[in-house]
């Protein structure tokens, strides 16, 4: 299971909105041009809201930790990237196969277009389904509690 810890935004019934702060894939790099950094400044640096099961009873403000099972990370990730390529794909061989040969790259790439349309839209009908039953929602595993930090000056620790 992945996991992360999260802010409590929001809370309906027995579900949460949660906010986890975004990290940088290298988190560390000085360099200011990079394709991350450049990317990160474009899309902005606020993080979004997530929607979790809350299972652990957590309210607004909590501090939680969330996870996610990888098989549903996995599987959701090959659905997003592989199913609309696919029909890319399918999409550009058909166009390309009722057109004749003068007009063959112009009926590829309308059926390539077509493909990948067709995959967009399966996959908003597939999570539309699927996405409401909870098999790729992330879960409140737990409730994070802040223990006090207590200094002490060397020599004054007792034995």
């Amino acid at each position: 299971m992945i996991e992360i810890q999260a802010v409590v935004m929001k809370v309906e019934d027995s579900v949460a909105y949660v906010q986890a702060n975004r990290k940088s894939s290298c988190s560390g790099c000085s360099e200011s041009n990079c394709g991350t950094s450049v990317l990160a400044g474009f899309l902005g640096q606020k993080a979004p809201l997530y929607l979790a099961r809350n299972d652990a009873g957590a309210k607004v403000g909590d501090r939680v930790m969330v996870g996610l099972e990888e098989s549903a990370l996995l599987k959701g990730t090959l659905l997003l990237y592989l199913f609309p390529l696919l029909l890319l794909f399918i999409g550009a061989e058909a166009g390309s196969a009722i057109a004749d040969a003068a007009s063959r790259d112009g009926y590829a790439a309308v059926g390539a277009m077509a493909g990948l349309a067709a995959g967009f839209f399966g996959l908003k009908i597939h999570s539309a389904k699927a996405g409401l039953g909870g098999q790729y929602r992330p879960v409140i595993l737990s409730r994070v509690v802040d223990a006090p930090i207590r200094f002490v000056e060397p020599g004054r620790l007792k034995k």
